[in-house]
């Protein structure tokens, strides 16, 4: 995988990914920070695999997205986390809707409700039917998300902070 975000990504071809080379996969670039370990501003190959080492580990993980449309809880909104293409199937897209209190926390893959979400780097997709939601949250999204456990930048959950423009 690491050498798969490298090929990918890679556009100056020095080797290593700098963050202006990741407006493309928008699931990366939100974690760029907890991926740079020494703080260079680029990430290597062994930094990137170091961190997907440990998704192996980590297995599923509680994870909460919170969803917000200028600042007001988005109910019945539907996001899919899909994997970055690097990834290279190694988990699935997953699928949610999100409560009363725009909060998503129950996800499935194919109909099947999962305990939690693969540790991985996905792209965000949010859309709600009768809302024209922007591009940029779904067709074109350029929201991204890292699911970890634990460890130096671990989390559980991403505010998904859309708004109308």
């Amino acid at each position: 995988m690491a050498k798969a975000a490298i090929q990918q990504f890679d556009k100056n071809t020095n080797g290593t990914l700098e963050l202006a080379e990741l407006d493309s996969c928008p699931g990366l670039k939100a974690t760029f920070t907890h991926i740079d370990t020494n703080n260079d501003n680029k990430l290597t190959a062994e930094e990137l695999k170091a961190r997907f080492e440990g998704y192996r580990t980590a297995g599923a993980v509680g994870y909460t997205l919170r969803v917000t449309l200028d600042g007001i809880p988005l109910p019945d909104a539907t996001a899919t986390l899909t994997p970055e293409s690097f990834m290279n199937g190694a988990i699935s897209e997953v699928t949610g809707k999100t409560t009363a209190d725009g909060t998503l926390s129950k996800y499935s893959v194919d109909g099947r409700e999962l305990p939690g979400l693969p540790s991985g780097v996905y792209r965000v997709t949010v859309t709600k039917d009768g809302l024209g939601l922007p591009a940029k949250y779904n067709t074109q999204s350029t929201l991204g998300c890292e699911v970890s456990g634990g460890g130096r930048g671990g989390n559980s959950g991403y505010d998904v902070r859309l708004t109308k423009k």
